[in-house]
């Protein structure tokens, strides 16, 4: 599998408005309302359009998000990929992250937070490997979701996250 290296911004809360509640906008999931979409489903064409995707082969590429889409020859959105770092272009993203997941959580914590939610191998990935050599990609088969991280050792439990995949 080809890495990559993209790195996308991301959508911030809106302050909150004067009069209102002083408690920040929850972030949002972005990446539950279009993973596994059509490219014709209205929360589809409302993300894209708001967030000026482009196109560069099966990809979208949506840099206002901090989200690459994979698109499928179904036109249907088969993994989300969720940077985490402000890189080539790309701002971080910037929505709620699954399971409890922070963008400054280290592995150690990563790990942490999956053996809670019961994920992996006790919080373990599945499968790891490094097919760049410089990131580790772990990968948690039951949540559909790889995590690559900034250092190529599996061993590196102070790895930040660089990346977050999400399947179908």
């Amino acid at each position: 599998m080809a890495v990559i290296s993209l790195s996308v911004s991301g959508c911030a809360a809106q302050p909150a408005q004067s009069g209102q509640d002083d408690h920040a906008a929850p972030k949002t999931a972005i990446y539950e309302s279009i993973l596994g979409k059509p490219l014709s489903d209205v929360a589809m064409t409302e993300f894209l359009a708001s967030n000026e995707c482009s196109s560069a082969n099966h990809f979208l590429l949506c840099h206002s998000a901090g989200i690459a889409l994979w698109i499928e020859s179904n036109q249907v959105v088969e993994t989300v990929y969720l940077y985490l770092n402000n890189d080539e272009g790309f701002s971080p993203y910037q929505g709620e992250l699954p399971h409890g997941l922070k963008f400054y959580d280290i592995m150690g914590s990563v790990e942490h937070k999956l053996r809670k939610h019961g994920l992996g191998n006790g919080g373990l990935p599945d499968e790891g490997d490094t097919p760049d050599f410089l990131h580790y990609w772990a990968t948690y088969q039951q949540a559909g979701m790889t995590i690559i991280y900034n250092s190529p050792s599996p061993e590196d439990e102070d790895a930040t996250i660089y990346a977050i995949f999400l399947s179908n």
